[in-house]
């Protein structure tokens, strides 16, 4: 008797697994996901038993059909800038053809795919390692008069983050208003009690983006707030590549340096920086914060400079997210690489592009544009690393020259176009980026600055290997295996 209860039970468990499984596989095609995406967590629910349905229902389900935060930048930016737009948008159509019109066709895509304004009266300054950064960064906080905004992936209690606490805590005692945003799963573990307690009895509020700790987020695990944002007294903003970790200063324990590109801005467009954090805020649990005094420049009466007036240097602000109406990152690398006309400079840690960018890059080359692509080839993330070597054979065959990087971890993301426009943020080049990341970039419309990034570019190139057909033709049978099972699995990590 004892037996046949075990075998009905044990049926029963295997005819809901099978169904859970009938239905997951169901839900996974009628979402219409990237077939790569779609095809991974297949092999994972049907290979993995158990455990790969678990981790479907936990990290896999697609959200994106429906709002995972209360508001979106570019859905907030489209109500309260929505005269600002519509005047950009009117200028823009009246004289398109005035203008240099690949530039225009940008600057017309974020407007309308994300609602992000063009500002002109800014300076920026690119940074190229974490030993030059975080000293400027330091001072500006200590030197902070209202208030410091601060969100970030990863932020670890290391030697690092006691320096900025110690500041933090300092500026507090000041009567400094100081808000932080760690995100749930980058800063998970990363962030020791005692260093919470200290920001706690400093009076400095926190909190954390979709924590996966808490019952009503632990089901949104697989989407992660990606942003690196510094905001102090509404002036000065911070954006780029880098966390807060000594090993974006010193390479850490596994890798002799670690390069990476991080961006300095006054003026306008740290307006824009200063929205996106409080909304994260609000995202985040805590009010909406609208006071002008976070907003400091802006006139009482909410009107502007005239669009397009005395330009100095024009940067527009980009957001997208696993819930945007629009993949407005992915349509911005789409749009620099298949209208570049001399150039494409491509830097990213990582190499997992759909199949949109793939042919961006190959028709650039192609189409006789120079398209020169880096990334790391000291790897963190193996898997990711094999992936990205499958991609390569096509891309040499059209004339992409690739270069990886080998005196550390390389982590820069940044587009350079014909030395007249770049984009630098925190967006990878890969399908968790571009599909499942809360990302934010800039797109600086500025020679000067582009000739910087290109400098740096061809400095990166000199610490590089460029890889050739044969080496790839040289790979094993094993290798090539391995990378290609890594590729079907990569859009998971």
């Amino acid at each position: 008797m004892d037996l046949l209860n075990w075998r009905s039970i044990t049926f029963f468990l295997y005819f809901i697994y099978a169904l859970c499984v009938i239905v997951v596989t169901v839900k996974i095609v009628l979402d219409n996901r990237h077939p790569q995406v779609a095809i991974a967590w297949l092999l994972a629910i049907y290979f993995i038993p158990y455990v790969g349905v678990i981790v479907y229902i936990f990290a896999g389900v697609n959200w994106k059909s429906k709002k995972i935060v209360k508001n979106r930048p570019e859905e907030f930016f489209g109500v309260q800038l929505k005269s600002i737009l519509e005047r950009q948008r009117h200028y823009l159509q009246q004289h398109r053809s005035d203008k240099d019109n690949d530039v225009m066709k940008v600057i017309t895509l974020l407007l309308n795919s994300s609602n992000s304004i063009i500002t002109l009266n800014n300076s920026v300054r690119a940074y190229f390692g974490g030993n030059r950064l975080f000293p400027r960064m330091l001072a500006d906080l200590a030197a902070a008069r209202s208030s410091i905004h601060m969100e970030f992936f990863i932020w670890k209690s290391d030697a690092l983050g006691n320096k900025i606490l110690e500041i933090l805590v300092e500026r507090a005692r000041a009567g400094i208003e100081i808000r932080l945003i760690f995100d749930g799963v980058g800063s998970f573990a990363r962030i020791s009690r005692e260093y919470k307690r200290r920001l706690q009895r400093a009076g400095i509020e926190f909190r954390t983006f979709l924590d996966p700790k808490n019952p009503l987020f632990g089901r949104l695990i697989n989407y992660r707030n990606h942003r690196k944002i510094v905001v102090i007294d509404g002036e000065i903003g911070y954006t780029g590549g880098m966390n807060i970790g000594d090993e974006y200063i010193t390479g850490g324990k596994r890798f002799a340096c670690w390069r990476d590109t991080h961006m300095r801005l006054r003026g306008e467009s740290v307006r824009l920086l200063q929205g996106v954090f409080l909304i994260e805020w609000h995202n985040s649990g805590a009010g909406l914060l609208r006071d002008r005094k976070y907003f400091p420049g802006v006139p009482s009466d909410g009107s502007q400079q005239p669009e397009f007036a005395g330009r100095r240097l024009p940067v527009q602000v980009i957001c997208s997210g696993p819930d945007s109406t629009w993949d407005s990152l992915k349509l911005l690398f789409f749009t620099l690489i298949s209208n570049a006309n001399e150039e494409v400079l491509i830097q990213s840690p990582y190499f997992i592009p759909d199949e949109s960018i793939q042919s961006a890059m190959e028709t650039a080359a192609l189409g006789g544009v120079r398209v020169r692509f880096m990334m790391t080839g000291v790897p963190d993330k193996r898997i990711a690393y094999w992936a990205a070597q499958t991609y390569f054979q096509r891309m040499l065959k059209a004339g992409v020259e690739i270069l990886l990087y080998q005196a550390g971890f390389f982590h820069p993301k940044m587009i350079v176009v014909d030395g007249r426009m770049a984009t630098v943020g925190t967006a990878n080049l890969d399908i968790r980026s571009l599909q499942l990341h809360y990302e934010l970039n800039l797109v600086v419309y500025d020679r000067d600055s582009a000739r910087q990034l290109r400098q740096q570019f061809d400095r990166d190139a000199g610490q590089c290997r460029k890889i050739a057909a044969a080496d790839i033709a040289e790979q094993s049978t094993a290798v090539r295996l391995r990378n290609s099972i890594s590729r079907m699995f990569a859009p998971l990590l």
